[in-house]
């Protein structure tokens, strides 16, 4: 199984808050389907590599984004 973890650092304020809600619409339009973690620490945890691709790319539009792939080995 592949966890898909995107952490990301953004400014406060409007920008912020936009970016929160378009992340929330998609969420809705999926159905939380695949998000196993939303942390206040800036972190999204999930198992869906689209998911994680679109809050990646949300993200680094207005502020620094890292994006890891972790499998488990054992």
């Amino acid at each position: 199984m592949t966890t898909w973890i995107v952490d990301y650092d953004l400014p406060q304020g409007n920008i912020r808050r936009n970016f929160y809600r378009r992340v929330s619409k998609r969420l809705q339009q999926m159905g939380d389907t695949g998000v196993t973690g939303w942390s206040t620490q800036s972190v999204v945890i999930t198992d869906d590599p689209d998911f994680a691709e679109l809050v990646y790319e949300e993200a680094i539009k207005i502020g620094k984004a890292h994006l890891y792939k972790a499998e488990k080995v054992k």
